[in-house]
């Protein structure tokens, strides 16, 4: 089926008058990247009357979002039967289905939508390995078709983000998202530092009062009484930095285990428990309230704890390793620590039941590494136990140090969007898209950056290498 042969095209794309902000972007960048790529611009047809004549008219007809799914009900039904069940925040897929002169690109919501256009012009050999133009990779078309079509996919993992910390560039940084189906933190409640301004005054200092007192449950609860009771979703993280207590109970449970990583006992079980008796409070208080509580599994809470504890359902973890080897993948005999923190991982989710997403580090982010660090050759085996575990997904701190980081992001969203995509197919791929006649050297520069860092002994998450 043509869409735009010798110069000329009669294909039109079809979306809906009242299409969302992500659906409309979706039809508009449709019509764009074909120009790109042919020279012609297909028309958009958006309005009732212009539609109405273009499904009657000849020539192919491109439709997306909410039109293809009121056209051809059944996609629905095929969508509902590869999509998540029972999400806790979110659940994204798309269909992708020719029939006749017509090829329907739908989503299960708005920006489902867009990733279904994003995903007819990935097959048509469109890319964004960076953000901005200078990512972009557009091939030359002048004979663009469709063959036959009928594809269905649900990412596994209901968050697919990266944000931008410090000085970090974020320009481009919104559409290189939603090209390579990232979700964002969709209705993640904030889990940042925010621990101290509720605490304070209860003792010797923001990190040190008693933690398992049901007196600061009660204490913390009535301070956030409000926002939980208007269905808010809040930050109870803990500070940057590590915890202790005097008080006799939290004393016991740390002791409970000594936190190798940062040389002082764990505060896990006495945290969690916090938690866990305030989210009660409050769940008690306000049962019909929808909030959800944020919180970090960082510094020396990021040991699981010791007893088997299963966390309060309003309650949603981020599990933050700032401390453990960042370069190796959790199935790699030369790090022990990263083999160590699959355990962690893997009791964090059953503590969580699923509410549990990973806080990861960009490798831009540890900014005194001149050599150029990607780490997709770690997170492309992490990816795997993340799908095992049943985790929300993967939120990156990123600062946007692409000459650092280069395809981290790009890889990591192919890899959040399916966990069985080929890393090696995507680089075979890249190098000719992105470098054209110097593929082959520059295949030759980067292959051997990755063996360095994939075989390096090198097990700091901090180190100046």
């Amino acid at each position: 089926m043509t869409i735009v042969t010798a110069g000329r095209s009669e294909a039109v794309i079809v979306v809906s008058p009242e299409a969302g902000p992500n659906e409309a972007q979706g039809a508009a960048d449709l019509a764009k990247y074909v120009e790109m790529m042919s020279g012609v611009r297909p028309a958009v047809a958006n309005a009732r009357e212009a539609i109405s004549g273009a499904l009657k008219g000849k020539g192919t007809k491109l439709v997306l979002g909410e039109e293809a799914l009121r056209l051809k009900p059944g996609l629905k039904k095929r969508l509902a039967a590869i999509l998540k069940k029972e999400p806790h925040l979110r659940t994204d897929g798309i269909v992708l289905l020719r029939e006749g002169d017509r090829v329907y690109l739908a989503g299960n919501n708005d920006l489902a939508h867009y990733f279904a256009a994003s995903e007819l012009l990935r097959r048509w050999g469109c890319r964004w390995y960076l953000p901005t133009k200078f990512g972009e990779c557009v091939p030359v078309e002048r004979d663009l078709k469709v063959g036959k079509l009928d594809y269905v996919h649900s990412s596994p993992f209901e968050i697919r983000s990266y944000w931008i910390s410090w000085n970090g560039d974020r320009t481009g940084a919104e559409d290189f998202r939603k090209r390579n189906m990232m979700s964002g933190r969709g209705s993640l409640p904030p889990t940042g530092h925010a621990l101290g301004k509720y605490t304070r005054g209860l003792s010797k200092g923001t990190f040190h009062f008693p933690i398992t007192d049901p007196a600061t449950a009660r204490h913390v609860a009535d301070l956030v009484d409000k926002q939980y009771a208007a269905g808010e979703n809040f930050s109870l993280g803990m500070e940057d930095g590590s915890y202790d207590s005097d008080y006799p109970k939290d004393k016991k449970l740390m002791k409970l285990q000594w936190d190798k990583y940062y040389l002082r006992w764990s505060v896990t079980d006495p945290m969690l428990e916090l938690y866990n008796n305030l989210a009660a409070i409050l769940r008690k208080r306000h049962p019909e309230s929808q909030a959800k509580i944020g919180f970090l599994a960082y510094a020396n809470m990021t040991l699981p704890p010791v007893r088997d504890m299963t966390s309060e359902p309003n309650l949603f973890c981020e599990l933050a390793p700032i401390d453990i080897d960042p370069i190796h993948g959790m199935d790699d005999p030369r790090s022990p620590p990263r083999q160590e923190y699959r355990e962690m991982l893997y009791k964090w989710a059953k503590v969580m039941k699923g509410r549990l997403c990973i806080y990861d580090y960009d490798q831009g982010m540890l900014v005194w590494r001149d050599l150029p660090n990607p780490s997709h050759m770690a997170f492309r085996q992490d990816v795997k136990h993340y799908l095992k575990a049943g985790i929300l997904g993967v939120n990156t701190e990123s600062r946007n140090a692409t000459a650092t980081t280069f395809l981290n992001l790009h890889l990591r969203a192919r890899l959040l969007w399916n966990p069985e995509a080929d890393v090696d197919a995507l680089l075979d791929e890249f190098y000719p898209k992105f470098y054209g006649p110097a593929a082959e050297p520059m295949r030759k520069y980067w292959t051997t950056i990755y063996d360095a860092w994939e075989n390096t002994i090198v097990t700091e998450h901090e180190y100046f290498v």
